[in-house]
């Protein structure tokens, strides 16, 4: 019964300023809007938001700039999702009890991260930087169909900055708590046909501490360095070929373990690099346009110990092509992907290959004056797997996809939404047979391994106007064929196998009211809530709760922006109930507590030069009631931290 409470009590938030508004919407009232209007992720096409069928979270320009967030992994956790984080260096996410690998390998998570549209050839957050960031977006649901393996709980695309009209830049200093210091810089524009942006930033930090005041070792790092940059050419009407690269190196960074033992001389050094090569062109009508690419990278994860250290090299390579064609009723996009990833680590003798080639169809077609859109998707994967003494494995994969929505008023409307997805096996659960010694023992892979596959269902509604935007969604998620392992005490040997999966339902929703819009004030005053509960998550195998899976994450705060007099200030609160783990750390504990946490920024405009730019005053305090919690057992966050730095934008 408590669950339809809370479904009842948000549905009636929701349909509150529907009915109030209702006559002002038929009248075509100055308040109503529709949803943002442009997105790329869920068709790989430029279309309406409000055309999309799945539940669609959009990070703009401005939210980014009024976070405290230092990387993505701590931007998406002021957004309401559970971050795991292993202290300046490992990040992870969770949507929809799905989470990204906890060591960061792509292959390995059921959530997909993209970089404009391509694979970003990791799954760890901590690595992705903001400086170059014009928006993110995220579905909350499978993402198979549109990009391939690994997108079982959602994906998350980063839209990195491009040039555009004049000549923008920036340079920025920043100094904070534990040592902490950042200088970045960066420029954007154009000249004639041609494009630009750029941007780089570095940034140290020594050992923080605790909430309870306690040091906590080697937690600093020497360095982490972020590059982006890009370039783009215009050389005929609606052709446009562009470069890419972007380059992240975190050094020294500490790695301290439990702070119960923590270890003061281990410390790794990671990095993530790729380069892109895009062509999109376009018919002069815009009724047909195509895209062009290839791209290339590398994912390095290497951690030091004087006794036992550890290394993993992932080299990324791959190429898109699509074209859509637009029609009166009916658009469609079809293309071919393709990924190879090559890896290697401590213990192979070579590369574990990983090779993948995919056909896929997005059709979208209107009814209705366009009120109703029903969308289908299909997509086949071809995988060859081959271990570095040669074994091989081939599969393959179709997913489908369908989703409908109905536009009730411009500012109103539901939408429904099916999609299938999966996750191959790594090439170390089919192929590994690794003796760890005493302690750990042999694992071993299983070369009958089938791959994860997962069945989603969603229903939601949305309003949204000029002051007041809310939405609701229901889902629920069944997943089989989970890859698990088990222990065989004869052989001391521990090897990979298919178990029983786990349904996974909850609802998801979010409220934004913007009270200074609301009574014409001069300056724009807005709370906002965003949420997930869920209701079902247990493991099939063991009649469970789902390890690492809170019941509730949420998010809310309130944002100041007076453009007047220069100020935006930002007030941020996130909450994540207690979840069930493992005792790894050896206390007896096996749940990880609830914690909430608070942070406060402020930006103030100094001086004005007028069109030479302006040079402002930015602070920040993370943690600000000083809480003490963690988001993995042992491993403490810090306390109360302190940031302020001077920014000049032209």
């Amino acid at each position: 019964m408590r669950k339809w409470g809370v479904c009842w009590m948000v549905a009636g938030l929701l349909l509150w300023p529907v009915c109030v508004g209702a006559e002002s919407t038929r009248q075509g009232d100055k308040d109503v809007t529709v949803l943002d209007p442009v997105v790329v992720t869920a068709g790989r096409m430029e279309e309406n938001r409000s055309d999309v069928s799945n539940n669609l979270t959009v990070i703009t320009t401005d939210q980014i700039e009024q976070s405290a967030a230092r990387d993505l992994g701590e931007l998406l956790g002021q957004q309401g999702f559970m971050i795991r984080e292993y202290i300046n260096s490992l990040s992870t996410i969770q949507i929809r009890g799905f989470s990204t690998d906890t060591y960061g390998e792509e292959l390995n998570g059921y959530v997909l991260i993209l970089i404009d549209g391509r694979r970003s050839g990791t799954g760890d957050l901590s690595k992705i930087m903001l400086d170059n960031i014009e928006r993110v977006e995220i579905i909350r649901g499978p993402g198979s169909v549109q990009y391939g393996a690994s997108a079982t709980g959602g994906v998350i695309n980063i839209i990195t900055k491009k040039g555009y009209d004049g000549t923008h830049c920036f340079a920025e200093g920043t100094l904070g708590s534990w040592g902490y210091h950042k200088a970045s810089a960066g420029a954007s524009g154009t000249l004639k046909d041609f494009d630009f942006s750029f941007s780089a930033s570095t940034e140290s930090q020594d050992d923080y501490d605790t909430a309870q005041g306690e040091v906590y070792r080697n937690t600093g790092y020497d360095a982490k360095d972020r590059i982006s940059m890009s370039a783009g050419w215009t050389f005929l009407p609606n052709h446009h070929f562009g470069l890419t690269y972007s380059d992240y190196q975190g050094d020294g960074v500490g790695n301290p373990g439990y702070f119960s033992q923590n270890d003061l001389d281990d410390y790794g050094d990671h990095g993530l690099r790729s380069v892109d090569a895009v062509y999109d062109g376009q018919t002069d009508d815009g009724s047909f346009i195509w895209k062009l690419r290839y791209f290339d990278g590398r994912e390095k994860y290497e951690v030091y110990d004087p006794t036992l250290s550890y290394f993993r090299e992932t080299d990324q390579k791959g190429a898109q092509a699509q074209l859509t064609a637009k029609w009166t009723r009916v658009d469609v996009t079809a293309g071919f992907d393709w990924l190879n990833y090559a890896i290697e680590n401590t213990y192979s003798s070579g590369d574990n290959t990983y090779d993948s080639p995919a056909a896929f169809i997005l059709l979208k077609t209107k009814f209705l004056d366009e009120k109703l859109i029903l969308s289908f998707g299909g997509r086949h994967d071809w995988y060859s797997i081959e271990s570095d003494q040669g074994e091989r494995i081939d599969e393959t994969n179709w997913s489908t996809s369908f989703g409908a929505v109905y536009k009730i008023t411009p500012a109103w409307r539901i939408r429904t939404n099916y999609a299938e997805a999966f996750k191959m096996p790594t090439p170390d659960q089919l192929f590994m047979y690794n003796d760890y010694g005493p302690i750990w023992g042999i694992w071993a892979g299983n070369q009958d391994l089938d791959p994860e596959t997962s069945q989603t269902y969603e229903v939601g509604m949305d309003y949204a106007t000029r002051f007041f935007s809310a939405s609701l969604t229901y889902f629920t998620t069944d997943f089989e064929d989970k890859i698990s392992y088990t222990y065989i005490p004869a052989d001391n040997l521990t090897q990979y196998e298919n178990v029983e999966g786990a349904t996974i339902s909850g609802i998801e929703g979010t409220l934004d009211f913007d009270i200074g819009t609301w009574f014409d004030w001069s300056f724009k005053l807005a709370p906002y809530l965003s949420f997930t509960h869920l209701f079902e998550y247990r493991d099939e195998e063991d009649d469970q709760d789902l390890q690492y899976t809170p019941e509730w994450t949420a998010s809310c705060g309130l944002r100041l922006t007076y453009r007047e007099i220069g100020l935006i200030s930002h007030l941020n609160v996130t909450y994540t109930s207690k979840q069930d783990i493992t005792d790894y750390e050896g206390t007896g504990e096996t749940t990880l507590g609830s914690y909430t946490v608070a942070d406060l920024t402020a930006s103030k405009d100094l001086l004005s030069f007028g069109e030479y730019g302006n040079l402002a005053l930015k602070a920040a305090i993370r943690n600000l009631f000083d809480k003490d919690y963690a988001t993995i057992q042992g491993y403490p966050m810090p306390g109360r931290s302190f940031y302020v730095g001077l920014k000049y934008e032209y």
